[in-house]
């Protein structure tokens, strides 16, 4: 029986877990126990804000997932959820216990059990516990297995991330109207933040960068009191959220104008991001797509480290991507495919910029994008 509010139908959950159990097959993973929030949301459509409180899901190679969770949060299963009747734990219950007993179900011994060692929610002390608890079974790492099943998007999830890229889209006007000399970053914020709640925006996965003057180089710094003042840049890194799903839009704002050299760096970076996102297409190399942003931007910025790109989708604070599982850098290599969405950023000299993209059967969508892409002035 659907949740009330359901974000996917049951098939398009039940296709999730078959192919994440396809993907247990090729690893010789007869059980896996997921404990990433994000991952549990996508095998069984559960969320909550409470989710700090132990929950995991346990899955065979055939079945649908079991959940466990904290039982105040079982409402959030009923309203959310294409599973019905899950485990619970109250207060004062053995976590580890109540973990054993929904993986003992079925026989365990000799069998190889996966647990996301990567995940942030599992503790060393459950782990250990776990390992204590399953003589006889082999545990082995089964870190970002369903993250990796995830990247490729359904028709549905990018509905979702393309609602979100509008919401912030949304924001950033907002911001641009409300910047003024004299305004503080504060006022700023609670524009944007009542621009996105109207226009359907969700708790996001990280709060809204808004960085000034002297604060623009302090990497995700959040809105402050200080006030924003003539002659200064602000940065703005702000995101929309849609049943969980994500997209970011970074702009750059000058107060009454900016310097040559903030400008040449604009002009440069703008046209390295244009250069690789029209070369993505399924097919495509990561590390080429990198390359056509950090070439140029090393000929202004010879030191210049910073990732061009990463995959997005799902998440709870304290992230609102996918963080590690695709990332644009010079070491790692691998194949952009159709369904695949990213956060696509280029930062130098003062001027930074960022849309949110997705690779289709031809080439790429920019999700955002509507809003100029220009070293802004006011």
């Amino acid at each position: 029986m659907a949740g009330n509010r359901q974000a996917f139908s049951d098939q398009e959950f039940k296709d999730r877990v078959g192919r994440v159990q396809r993907e247990m097959m090729e690893r010789d993973i007869d059980v896996l126990l997921v404990h990433a929030p994000e991952n549990i949301y996508y095998l069984t459509g559960h969320q909550t804000s409470g989710y700090f409180a132990y929950q995991v899901v346990v899955l065979a190679q055939d079945g649908d997932p079991h959940l466990l969770l904290r039982f105040l949060e079982k409402g959030n299963v009923d309203e959310y959820s294409w599973l019905t009747n899950p485990d619970t734990w109250k207060e004062g219950d053995d976590l580890i216990d109540k973990t054993l007993a929904v993986v003992r179900r079925n026989p365990f011994e000799g069998k190889r059990i996966g647990v996301e060692k990567r995940a942030w929610f599992l503790t060393t002390a459950i782990y250990e516990g776990l390992i204590d608890g399953l003589p006889g079974a082999t545990v082995v790492d089964a870190s970002l297995l369903v993250d990796r099943v995830r990247v490729i998007k359904s028709s549905a999830e990018i509905k979702y991330i393309r609602g979100a890229a509008q919401i912030a889209e949304i924001e950033q006007r907002v911001a641009y109207a409300t910047i003024c000399d004299g305004v503080t970053e504060a006022q700023v914020a609670a524009a944007v933040f009542a621009a996105g709640i109207n226009a359907g925006c969700e708790y996001t996965g990280l709060p809204h960068h808004i960085m000034s003057g002297y604060r623009y180089d302090v990497c995700h710094a959040n809105w402050s009191p200080k006030i924003v003042r003539q002659g200064e840049l602000v940065l703005l890194e702000l995101y929309g959220c849609l049943e969980r799903y994500h997209a970011t839009q970074m702009r750059t704002i000058a107060i009454g104008g900016a310097s040559d050299d903030v400008k040449r760096a604009a002009d440069i970076v703008i046209a390295a991001q244009d250069a690789a996102i029209e070369a993505m297409r399924p097919g495509a190399s990561a590390r080429d797509i990198d390359a056509l942003v950090r070439t140029p931007i090393r000929k202004i910025r010879p030191e210049y480290y910073n990732r061009s790109g990463y995959s997005t989708g799902i998440g709870f604070p304290p992230k609102t991507a996918e963080w590690e599982v695709l990332d644009f850098n010079e070491q790692e290599d691998w194949e952009l495919k159709e369904g695949m969405a990213f956060h696509m950023l280029a930062l130098a000299c003062g001027f930074g910029i960022s849309e949110t993209v997705v690779i289709t059967n031809t080439g790429v969508e920019r999700l955002t994008g509507s809003n100029p892409r220009a070293l802004l002035v006011k």
